[in-house]
């Protein structure tokens, strides 16, 4: 390998390069489950924390880059084996030190020999994996409407009164206390999400006690992601489910779930999807209550990095 290497933070000028790795990864690489759409969706998250992203140049040129938030390493196909994926191991472990976690963690392809043994030739060992759901299209009519109970009322997004972005942080983040995978939902991150062209506010369901009204106790987030098909040939995303640890167990995150199908239903999706922890047994067990099936499996590997 000739010339000059580098591994800096990204800034916001390197999103043009780094969606041109995605894009030549994606065509390449053929990741299950993820689609030319989901390129905006990245690139949206990485925005607003590009310290959050380390990328990788060989003479200037942007070659690959890692956000450990996102589980996400990519390489350019044509220049893999030359040293950058080690490199981008040890900054993203720094960011990952930095910012209070005791493991980076990859999404690593199990269809790819290649990425599996550059895991285990960087310490990387098997955790977890998360799994995409699939609702059938001919089950998509058979989920009922949801029932909330009498001791909560329901609203959507509403930017005149949804807009404290620091109070929506902490409650998103108490919402999944207990979740197998830390979360990283900044009053940054969750601004320019909403904030970003194709949001939808009927797409963000949230459940609050009746007798506080204020007082939000759970919510649940949809996405269609593939609008510009028509009606009848989309699919459609269950994004989030989030409950309180002090309101689970009441049936909220069923009707949230029923809310989501209904309400992705109503836009014209056919098929919908959701993800969800292999350790999260309640929430799998409720997922192939209502008729969704496992499709594919995103594994986890994680190098301890305290």
């Amino acid at each position: 390998m000739t010339g000059t290497t580098e591994v800096r933070a990204a800034r916001v000028e390197d999103l043009p390069a780094i969606r041109e790795v995605m894009e030549a990864s994606l065509e390449v690489d053929r990741i299950p489950g993820f689609l030319p759409s989901d390129v905006e969706r990245a690139l949206i998250r990485i925005e607003p924390d590009p310290d959050g992203t380390v990328i990788a140049l060989q003479d200037d040129v942007v070659v690959g880059y890692c956000t450990p938030n996102h589980d996400d390493l990519t390489v350019l196909p044509d220049h893999r084996r030359r040293g950058h994926g080690r490199r981008l191991v040890e900054a993203a472990a720094d960011v990952v030190r930095q910012r209070g976690d005791e493991v980076l963690q990859l999404y690593v392809p199990p269809h790819l020999p290649e990425s599996v043994a550059f895991a285990r030739a960087t310490g990387f060992v098997h955790r977890s994996s998360l799994w995409q759901f699939q609702l059938p299209p001919d089950q998509v009519a058979t989920v009922p409407r949801p029932e909330f109970p009498e001791d909560v009322v329901v609203r959507t997004w509403d930017d005149a009164r949804d807009t404290d972005y620091d109070a929506w942080s902490a409650f998103m983040l108490d919402a999944f206390e207990g979740h197998p995978t830390p979360m990283h939902w900044t009053p940054a991150l969750i601004r320019h999400v909403h904030d970003a062209p194709g949001f939808d506010p009927g797409g963000v369901l949230l459940v609050a006690e009746a007798a506080a009204p204020e007082h939000l106790v759970a919510f649940c987030r949809i996405e269609v992601a593939d609008p510009e098909q028509p009606v009848g040939a989309r699919t459609g995303d269950v994004g989030l489910i989030g409950v309180l640890p002090s309101w689970r167990r009441r049936g909220l995150g069923r009707e949230l779930l029923r809310w989501g199908v209904t309400a992705l239903r109503e836009r014209g999706v056919r098929q919908v999807e959701l993800s969800v922890e292999a350790a999260n047994e309640r929430a799998t067990a409720l997922y192939r209550a209502h008729g969704f099936v496992p499709a594919i499996e995103w594994p986890h590997w994680v190098l301890p990095v305290s």
